[in-house]
């Protein structure tokens, strides 16, 4: 007789419509065949309800009419002439070339203070860069524009440069060994004008230079 309940027990627990169906045993159980290898899978129980219930087509339904409203509130939020509009890439004509945009081109198409160094490029006249450090003015460089960009960075040619610092106390070294070159060799020479106290005024001629927008003070032109 208590074999006889155990197995009824068993049997329902292994009875996907029964009340007492364990599906942790039935996953583990070899009793039970699979009806098909093609039945479709679900992520959780309550999916799975919803389909035997039918209403999973009706949630699906429910979905796309909220997301078309959702669509249509966005797009009665702006006027016809508010839409965004797609951008268009010209290769010609009025509108900017992809090869165009650089900085040589928008150097011609510069407008005030800008537009009046583009003259002194163009003219090859020599101006007068006073540059400054965190606390002032660092000093000047005398050169010819040879390129620039709407941030101030300047590139120079033909560069003298002036500036000050803090006096070096220690005494530069008399000599190298007959035969060896240092880096201060291929560097521009610099010259030590004046010494005033703590501070000495220093000068040097670079070819070329690039100066930093950030460091530029004011930009004189030289008569």
């Amino acid at each position: 007789m208590a074999d006889d309940e155990s197995s009824s027990t068993s049997d329902e627990s292994l009875d996907v419509k029964s009340v007492k169906f364990d599906p942790m045993k039935a996953l583990y159980s070899r009793k039970i065949d699979l009806s098909s290898t093609r039945a479709p899978i679900y992520d959780n129980v309550s999916k799975f309800e919803a389909v035997m219930s039918g209403l999973s087509g009706q949630m699906k339904k429910n979905v796309q009419t909220t997301a078309a409203k959702q669509g249509e509130c966005s797009r009665q939020r702006f006027l016809p002439h508010q839409e965004p509009v797609a951008g268009r890439k010209t290769t010609g004509g009025r509108g900017w070339s992809i090869e165009g945009r650089n900085v040589l081109a928008k150097m011609q198409k510069t407008f005030g203070p800008l537009g009046m160094l583009h003259g002194y490029m163009e003219n090859r006249t020599r101006v007068k860069v006073y540059t400054r450090n965190a606390r002032g003015i660092r000093g000047h460089v005398e050169a010819y524009v040879a390129a620039f960009d709407k941030h101030w960075n300047l590139a120079l040619e033909d560069c003298f440069e002036v500036w000050t610092r803090k006096a070096k106390r220690k005494a530069p070294a008399l000599g190298t060994p007959n035969g060896v070159k240092t880096k201060e060799d291929a560097a521009p020479k610099v010259v030590v004008r004046k010494i005033e106290g703590k501070k000495e005024t220093l000068e040097r001629h670079v070819p070329q230079m690039l100066l930093r927008g950030e460091q530029v003070a004011i930009i004189v032109k030289i008569n």
